[in-house]
């Protein structure tokens, strides 16, 4: 049960974890497997569960339509991970089951997902890499498991699927919201955070995003009315981006958003010690990567002048 009084806002430091570790469980899988990621994580689903499922209940666990759950068993039975099984009662109804193979590819992608994730954190420092065992540990929690057996398997494999499922969650959320890409709400997020103008390499820095990436995002924005393009008087070279007031609005629709979908498909699921494990990766990693720039970005914005 969390606490009203606790702060469960997802800020853009926190998408920056995300993102990051988002990729690379990718990188993992991609690395063991040939199975794209929907299959995956129906065959950790199946592994974990350690016994057969009714397909037609895979949808709502998966958070799939039934089409996608089809095309997915086909491939898994195809690469013998999975086998099919009729219903005692009803020989339509039809269950999936893990293979023996399919539990040992499972157990093996698992291992590359987590080198993945040793390589791209720093885990020298005990301390340090007790967060991120926990943090991982609580990211596989944000897909419900179906029983006390699935809480203990497989917890980098499992995250990679909750993540997936979580990203994609945000992603409509946006778009319904406010009809702004996810990338886009970003670039909202950390200049409301910051409330001053910024430039777009910082933006691109502070975010991980490549500068042609924030630049598009911008031009649409811009498109919007919700930002303008401002230049500096000093360096002619330089382009900030500064909100305007359907921004500052949009912002707030954003900043709400997040944090509902936060609350109903993240902080819910997770107890106060895994809640504190992710904040741990968000304040120690990415903070620490931003603090080195923060100074040096500072700019007095009456100097600005908008580009036209």
């Amino acid at each position: 049960m969390t606490s009203r009084k606790e702060n469960l806002s997802l800020d853009s430091a926190y998408f920056v974890a995300f993102e990051m570790t988002h990729d690379a469980l990718k990188r993992g899988l991609k690395a063991a497997s040939s199975l794209n990621i929907t299959q995956y994580r129906m065959l950790v689903k199946l592994a974990a569960a350690g016994q057969s499922i009714a397909q037609a209940q895979l949808c709502p666990l998966l958070g799939l339509r039934p089409n996608v759950v089809t095309q997915a068993a086909n491939a898994l039975e195809e690469a013998g991970y999975a086998r099919r099984e009729t219903g005692e009662d009803d020989a339509r109804a039809k269950r999936i089951a893990a293979t023996g193979a399919g539990v040992e590819h499972v157990a093996a992608v698992n291992e590359s997902i987590v080198s993945e994730l040793y390589a791209l954190f720093p885990t020298e420092d005990a301390a340090w890499r007790a967060i991120l065992e926990t943090s991982i540990t609580a990211g596989s929690f944000i897909d419900p498991p179906i029983s006390e057996r699935e809480t203990t398997c497989y917890p980098a494999s499992r995250a990679l699927a909750s993540l997936e499922r979580f990203r994609a969650a945000i992603e409509a959320g946006l778009r319904s919201a406010c009809g702004a890409s996810y990338n886009e709400c970003r670039v909202m997020q950390r200049l409301a955070e910051t409330g001053r103008p910024m430039r777009i390499g910082d933006i691109a820095s502070q975010l991980q995003l490549s500068p042609v990436n924030v630049a598009r995002c911008v031009d649409r924005l811009e498109q919007r009315s919700w930002v303008r393009r401002m230049g500096a008087a000093h360096d002619r070279k330089a382009v900030f981006v500064e909100v305007g007031e359907q921004g500052v609005e949009q912002q707030n629709i954003i900043a709400r958003t997040v944090d509902d979908l936060g609350r109903d498909l993240l902080w819910k699921h997770l107890n106060r010690p895994q809640r504190n494990a992710i904040r741990a990766v968000t304040d120690t990693v990415i903070e620490g990567l931003r603090k080195r720039d923060r100074d040096k970005s500072l700019i007095d914005s009456n100097t600005l002048h908008p580009l036209t």
